[in-house]
């Protein structure tokens, strides 16, 4: 009877222990969801605006990282224009409708449809609000990955390891849905505005792409800017 009697109070006592732990689970979640609602309402009246990047591209065949800068112009519900401007001008534009990519220095264009996978994660970024239609969207963690540690000598596009936590920005991992080019996607979005700080990208191919965004300027641009009349004397590829 007095071993039934210790028996019964340890598996209390675990209840009680882990009841706390359930607590605090339940909580920090609620928490995180009532962050991204926030958020997300913040990000869907963000209707018009221009963003400076900085772009670092992985290349897992080569094991080499280049870097870019560029503007990103945004009119939704789906027009955008993501131009890289240096170390070699590249414009990646659509206006909903039809979606190009145009090099200057090789004088060559491509025509392709707008629900191309090609830039992708800037077609997310037109409208951030609906978010859950294309992805899995959890917190990003540092547990979250293959290498939890993060070696600070890393590059940052080549980890999967979160900035440190705070207030000011609320963190995501974004699993897609249906793209069969992209693996995961970390994203780090500012909760008082729901601008997107920063994006990184894992590809199935082992290619990363991290873009670092500032200066964000909510003036009206032009509908012309999200147009392409191929220059004379280029090649262009319809896809």
């Amino acid at each position: 009877m007095f071993k039934k009697l210790i028996k019964i109070n340890f598996i209390v006592l675990s209840l009680l222990a882990i009841n706390p732990i359930y607590s605090q689970t339940k909580k920090t979640s609620k928490s995180f969801e009532t962050r991204y609602t926030e958020t997300m309402k913040l990000a869907s009246k963000q209707e018009i605006f221009t963003v400076n990047f900085k772009q670092e591209i992985y290349s897992a065949l080569r094991d080499k990282i280049s870097l870019s800068d560029g503007v990103l112009s945004i009119k939704k519900p789906s027009s955008f224009r993501f131009e890289i401007t240096s170390p070699r001008k590249e414009i990646y534009l659509s206006n909903g409708k039809s979606f190009w990519k145009y090099i200057p220095e090789l004088k060559h264009a491509q025509h392709l449809n707008a629900s191309s996978n090609e830039l992708g994660f800037v077609q997310l970024l037109t409208d951030l609000s609906n978010i859950k239609k294309f992805y899995d969207v959890t917190e990003w963690k540092k547990s979250e990955g293959k290498k939890a540690q993060h070696d600070i000598n890393t590059s940052h596009v080549k980890s999967d390891t979160p900035p440190l936590q705070n207030d000011d920005d609320i963190l995501l991992r974004l699993t897609p849905k249906g793209d069969k080019q992209q693996k995961v996607l970390y994203a780090v979005i500012q909760v008082k505005t729901g601008f997107i700080q920063e994006l990184r990208i894992v590809q199935l191919n082992g290619n990363r792409t991290r873009l670092l965004f500032d200066t964000y300027s909510p003036k009206p641009v032009s509908n012309d800017l999200f147009e392409f009349t191929p220059p004379q004397g280029i090649v262009v590829d319809k896809m």
